[in-house]
């Protein structure tokens, strides 16, 4: 439908109106909703004006109270949930794992009727879970945060957690982990949906790199790797660092042969797989023999040591003091 707001000039004229409806839930993340919604806003018109011509949005709660984020900033629906019928994308926002709560009747009844309607359904932070819950993702696939995938896994058997990726499409619904991967998202439907140009425009105005459409989540360990394939093997270390994979399953996993796999991690780090996990492992004990009461065992083992003595070996090759001596610090 071609459609243009009232009181709008000629500068954006005949303008496809893209229309979205988006549902906060109590605790939601701020950066969730800002960093998907801004995209929008910066493409609706020209320059940075904010009217809502190419595209506009309604934001609804499931009341139609106000709720608080996670932050303790409150935020009130401009429009009824009743709305969302009139919407092209419907997209949840969730927020911190505790107001996550399984079987919201309600909510999982507004996403399936969206689906009935053949509409986009996305979640976005702990939202990518309800998704789920409802029956939406054809590829029983959902995009989280490697911080919450063992929560995630725990409550959906049978299905995949994606923490590599900053969201991920299944038939017409995406999840999304929030943080980056909302605004990667949202100009990632810009595009499709609007025009390259003014995804480009949002992004620039953003200062976020367009480049991270289809880029993955950033591993928590070296964080200025350029190479994908090293970024995705260090999350794959660090998802398994309890229980660690052989190097031959990790290539596995990254469609590429174990000498593949060492020869990018030598000509982009210098160092071996091995070493890169092993530093991972001796970073992920030092962390824990300063902030637990566990003992030097229990650290070898929760840092993929088999034992106290394979953990002090490791310590010495990365030229660290023995971990007794991080203990008798604290």
């Amino acid at each position: 439908m071609v459609a243009k707001q009232d009181g709008a000039k000629s500068d954006v004229s005949q303008a496809q109106r893209l229309t979205l409806g988006i549902v906060v839930l109590p605790g939601f993340t701020l950066s969730a909703l800002s960093l998907f919604l801004d995209p929008f806003r910066l493409a609706a018109d020209d320059k940075d004006k904010s009217r809502q011509i190419r595209c506009g949005w309604k934001i609804c709660t499931l009341t139609g109270l106000p709720v608080e984020s996670s932050s303790g900033m409150t935020v009130t629906p401009t429009a009824p949930i009743g709305a969302l019928d009139d919407c092209d994308y419907i997209a949840v926002v969730g927020g911190v794992l505790p107001h996550y709560r399984p079987g919201q009747s309600a909510l999982i009844d507004v996403l399936k009727r969206a689906d009935r309607q053949k509409k986009n359904v996305i979640g976005l932070c702990t939202a990518a879970f309800i998704v789920a819950e409802a029956g939406l993702l054809e590829d029983r696939n959902c995009c989280v945060n490697w911080f919450h995938k063992e929560d995630f896994l725990q409550l959906f058997d049978g299905f995949t957690a994606d923490t590599t990726s900053l969201f991920h499409r299944s038939g017409r619904h995406f999840t999304c982990a929030g943080g980056l991967g909302a605004a990667s998202l949202a100009l990632s439907i810009i595009q499709a949906e609007i025009s390259e140009e003014l995804a480009r425009k949002s992004a620039s105005i953003l200062m976020f790199p367009y480049e991270l459409l289809s880029s993955e989540q950033p591993a928590l360990s070296f964080n200025g790797v350029r190479s994908p394939m090293i970024r995705k093997a260090i999350r794959i270390f660090e998802e398994t660092l309890e229980d660690p994979l052989a190097m031959a399953e990790v290539a596995r996993r990254l469609g590429i042969s174990t000498r593949q796999m060492e020869r990018g991690f030598q000509l982009g780090l210098g160092k071996t797989a091995f070493q890169v996990r092993e530093e991972l492992r001796v970073q992920r004990a030092k962390e824990l023999l300063t902030t637990s009461n566990a003992s030097l065992l229990e650290v070898a083992v929760a840092s993929g040591f088999t034992d106290t003595r394979s953990m002090n070996r490791s310590f010495v090759r990365q030229k660290q003091n023995l971990p007794r001596s991080y203990r008798n610090n604290r």
